[in-house]
C-alpha cells in the first residue's frame, strides 16, 4: 500500500497543477483585456456588459453536471462502470430541459428585467434586451458543456480539461480584446462569447468520448438513475439558485440605486476578489472527485483535507495581504486614479470576503463530494438572508461600501461552518492544526506586508516597482514559512517530485 502512495500523490499533484493552469493563464490575459474593454465600451456599457455576463453565469447555468463527476469517479472506484452511461444520459437530458427552460424564461421576460428590475436608462434598453437574448443562447450551450467537461473531471483527466479550458479562455479573451480595440460594442463581444462556448463544447464532447470507454448518451436509461441525479443535484441547484439570486439582486440593486457606472466601480475590484476564489477553486477541483472515491476511508480523506487546506490558506493569505496593502497603488496603475479613488476600499473588503470563501471551498467541495449537497444549500440560505437584509439596511448610509460590508458579513458567518463540518465528518474539530497554521501564516503575512509597504513607498511609482514589491514580499513570505516548517517533510518530498517532473 505504501508503494502506491507516491504514485497517488504525484497524480493528485499533477491534477492540482493542471487545475492551476486553468486559472493563471486566463488571469494574465484578463488583466490586459479589462482596461481596454472598459475604455472602449465606456463605464455605462461595461456596467451593462458585466451585468449580462453575471446574468449568464448566475441564472440557469446550474452545475447539474457535477453529478457526472461524482458518480463517474464513484462507479469507477467501485467497479460499477455499467452504471456510468445511465448517469450520463440522465444528466444530459436534465441539462437540455433546464437549458431550454432558461432560454424561454429569459427571452419572455427580457423587457421586464431591463425596464422594471434593473431600471436601465431608456437609450440603453433596446441594446440590453438584445444582449439578454444572446445571453439565453449562451446559457443553453453552457448547460450542455457541463456534461462533457464533468466527464473529464470525473476520470481525473485534468490535463485534457486544462488544455481545452485554457484554449477556450485564450480565444475568448484575445477575441474580446481585438474586438474592443477595433471599436465593436458589447453585443458583438457577447456574440463572440457565444461562438467560443459552442466550439468549446464540441471539443469537450470529443475529449469525453475519447477518454471514457463507457461514454454514451441514450434515451434508454433507468428511471431510478434520473431520480438519483435529481436527488443529488437538488442541493447544488438549490444553493446555486440562491447564489444567483444574491448576485443578480446585488447588481440590480446597485444599478437601481446608483446607475450602471457605479456598478462598474463595484464590479472591477470584486473581479479581483473572484480571481482569488477562482484560483483556489481551480487548484482544488481534484477534491470533489477524490472525496467521492474516499468516502469510506476517513483517514485518507482527513489527510487530503489537511493538505488541501494548508495549501489554500498559504496562497490566500499571501494574495490577500498583497491586495490589501497595495489596493490603491495597484488600481491606479491598472485602471487609473479615478478607479483607485472610488474602488480601493471596496477592493479591501472584497479581498477579505472572497479570501474566506476560497478557504471555505475545501470544506464545501468535500461535503458535495460526499453527497451532502443539501447541507450546503441550507448553509447558503443563511448567507443569503443575512446579506440581503444588511444590503438593504446599509445602502442608504454607506452606498457601495455598505453593500460590500453586507457581503463580507454574510460570507464571514458561513465561513465558520468549516469547524462544524470537521466535527461532523472526522469526529472532532482540528484545533491543533488550525492554531499551528494560523500562527505561522499571521507572522509571515505581517512581515510580508511591512516589506511590500516599504518598497512601494520608497520606489518610483510604476509597474516595475509593483512587481518588485510583490516579488520581494513573496520571497520573504515563503522563506519565513520555510523556516517555521509550515511545509512538512512529506510535503517537501512531494514538492521536489513535482519540480523534477
Amino acid at each position: 500500500m505504501e508503494n502506491s502512495q507516491p504514485q497517488t500523490s504525484k497524480s493528485i499533484a499533477r491534477n492540482v497543477f493542471y487545475g492551476f493552469l486553468t486559472w493563471i493563464l486566463p488571469l494574465g490575459l484578463s488583466f490586459a483585456a479589462m482596461p481596454v474593454i472598459i475604455e472602449t465600451l465606456g463605464k455605462k456599457d461595461y456596467g451593462i456588459y458585466v451585468l449580462v455576463l453575471g446574468f449568464v453565469g448566475y441564472s440557469f447555468t446550474f452545475n447539474i453536471g457535477s453529478a457526472i463527476t461524482k458518480y463517474v469517479a464513484e462507479y469507477r472506484g467501485s467497479g460499477e462502470t455499467e452504471k456510468i452511461r445511465d448517469v450520463l444520459s440522465a444528466t444530459f437530458f436534465i441539462n437540455v430541459a433546464v437549458g431550454l427552460l432558461g432560454v424561454a424564461v429569459v427571452c419572455l421576460s427580457a423587457n421586464v428585467i431591463v425596464e422594471d428590475v434593473f431600471k436601465i436608462d431608456g437609450e440603453y434598453q433596446s441594446k440590453t434586451v438584445t444582449a439578454l437574448y444572446i445571453a439565453s443562447a449562451i446559457i443553453f450551450f453552457t448547460m450542455l458543456n457541463q456534461v462533457f467537461n464533468a466527464v473529464l473531471q470525473g476520470i481525473h483527466r485534468f490535463d485534457v480539461y486544462s488544455k481545452i479550458f485554457n484554449a477556450s479562455s485564450f480565444a475568448l479573451l484575445i477575441g474580446n480584446l481585438a474586438l474592443a480595440w477595433l471599436g465593436y460594442g458589447l453585443l458583438i463581444l457577447l456574440g463572440w462569447n457565444l461562438v467560443v462556448i459552442c466550439l468549446t463544447g464540441g471539443v469537450f464532447a470529443i475529449g469525453a468520448r475519447k477518454f471514457l470507454p463507457e461514454f454514451g448518451i441514450s434515451f434508454r436509461f433507468r428511471y431510478e438513475t434520473l431520480g438519483l441525479v435529481l436527488r443529488y443535484s437538488s442541493g447544488i441547484v438549490g444553493y446555486q439558485i440562491l447564489a444567483n439570486l444574491l448576485l443578480l439582486f446585488e447588481r440590480g440593486w446597485i444599478i437601481r440605486q446608483f446607475g450602471a457606472e457605479n456598478l462598474t466601480y463595484y464590479v472591477v475590484p470584486m473581479t479581483l476578489g473572484l480571481y482569488i476564489h477562482g484560483f483556489i477553486s481551480s487548484l482544488m477541483l481534484v477534491i470533489f472527485p477524490l472525496a467521492s472515491e474516499l468516502k469510506d476511508d476517513k483517514d485518507k480523506l482527513l489527510r487530503l483535507y489537511k493538505k488541501a487546506t494548508k495549501i489554500a490558506c498559504l496562497l490566500v493569505v499571501f494574495l490577500a495581504t498583497t491586495l490589501i496593502i497595495e489596493s490603491s497603488y495597484f488600481l491606479s496603475l491598472w485602471v487609473g486614479n479615478d478607479f483607485a479613488e472610488k474602488s480601493s476600499d471596496l477592493l479591501v473588503l472584497h479581498t477579505i470576503t472572497f479570501g474566506l470563501t476560497a478557504i471555505l471551498t475545501i470544506s464545501w467541495q468535500m461535503t458535495d463530494g460526499l453527497g451532502f449537497t443539501k447541507y450546503n444549500f441550507g448553509l447558503f440560505s443563511v448567507c443569503l438572508i443575512l446579506t440581503v437584509i444588511l444590503i438593504i439596511g446599509l445602502t442608504p448610509g454607506y452606498g457601495n461600501y455598505g453593500i460590500a460590508v453586507a457581503r463580507l458579513v454574510g460570507f464571514g458567518v458561513i465561513f465558520f461552518s468549516i469547524f462544524y463540518v470537521e466535527n461532523w465528518i472526522f469526529g472532532k474539530i482540528q484545533i491543533k492544526f488550525w492554531l499551528a497554521i494560523i500562527g505561522k501564516l499571521a507572522f509571515a503575512a505581517i512581515i510580508c506586508g511591512i516589506v511590500e509597504k516599504n518598497l512601494i513607498l520608497n520606489l518610483p511609482r510604476n509597474r516595475l516597482s509593483l512587481i518588485l514589491a510583490v516579488g520581494f514580499g513573496g520571497i520573504v513570505y515563503c522563506a519565513l514559512l520555510w523556516l517555521l516548517k509550515y511545509i512538512s517533510i512529506e510535503e517537501k518530498l512531494l514538492l521536489r517530485r513535482i519540480l523534477r517532473k
